[in-house]
């Protein structure tokens, strides 16, 4: 009777099971294993001797292999708390590394494609308008303010409270004139007259007379002074063309749900 319920295959498909049942909940019970194992370590000890100049000493190995084991251990406990899902520099760190691996078939562009790039995109390439103005800084609203500017279109000094940055402002683009001073001044210099002084107009800083001396319209860049940006440009847009496609083709393994606006 034993021996034919041996010879039964059922039996013997039944008794794979069993094993393999009971290997999988003991190696759930097995401690993983925490090793640096020996051609790391001969990477690590060769590292560590062009570091400091001399041969590594037994205490000098074994403190390497501390120091691995403890910073592993850290590790995957971090991994086990989810760190990595709740951390942002964490987060933002691996984003990146997905990023970067996604463009690892990536190839440099030949001028000419660079070119084409700076052709389809020549809006983005241009010098910005600047401003030149001087201007009379005072840190709170000046009580004769029309005196002080009929004075100044006569051509007298005013003394004002000092600025950081001097009277004079030669060439400001309109974007750190903005920055600087905000926008409602960056408005009031546009919409002004050349060589006349106006005022007092509020700033970020305090109150302002000013006077624009000249204005240099917005020009297009020409491509070898753009060439960097447009180099820099081209492989962002490739790296973002490359990630949209990528989460495109997971969009079976993940229920994205976007919302309209």
């Amino acid at each position: 009777m034993i021996k034919k319920l041996f010879n039964d295959p059922l039996f013997g498909f039944i008794s794979i099971g069993v094993m393999v049942f009971v290997f999988y909940y003991w190696s759930l019970d097995k401690a993983p294993v925490v090793e640096l194992s020996p051609n790391n370590r001969v990477v690590f000890v060769e590292q560590y001797e062009s570091l400091v100049g001399r041969k590594a000493t037994p205490e000098d190995i074994a403190k390497i292999e501390n120091d691995f084991i403890e910073e592993e251990v850290l590790f995957r406990e971090a991994l086990a708390k989810d760190f990595h899902l709740i951390d942002p520099a964490v987060r933002t760190q691996l984003i990146e590394q997905m990023r970067y691996q996604l463009m690892e078939d990536f190839q440099d562009p030949e001028e000419a494609q660079l070119v084409q790039y700076y052709l389809e995109n020549i809006k983005r390439y241009y010098h910005e308008a600047t401003v030149s103005f001087q201007h009379v800084y005072f840190a709170s609203e000046p009580d004769d303010a029309s005196t002080l500017l009929v004075a100044l279109n006569a051509g007298e000094e005013v003394s004002g409270d000092e600025f950081w940055q001097g009277r004079d402002m030669p060439n400001y683009g309109e974007s750190m004139i903005r920055g600087l001073f905000g926008k409602p001044f960056l408005d009031s210099l546009v919409a002004s007259e050349q060589d006349k002084w106006f005022g007092p107009t509020e700033s970020l800083f305090g109150w302002h007379f000013y006077k624009v001396s000249a204005r240099e319209p917005t020009a297009p860049m020409p491509f070898d002074e753009a060439r960097q940006q447009v180099g820099n440009d081209y492989i962002r847009s490739h790296m973002s063309n490359s990630v949209q496609s990528f989460t495109q083709d997971l969009d079976g393994k993940y229920e994205i749900i976007r919302h309209e606006f």
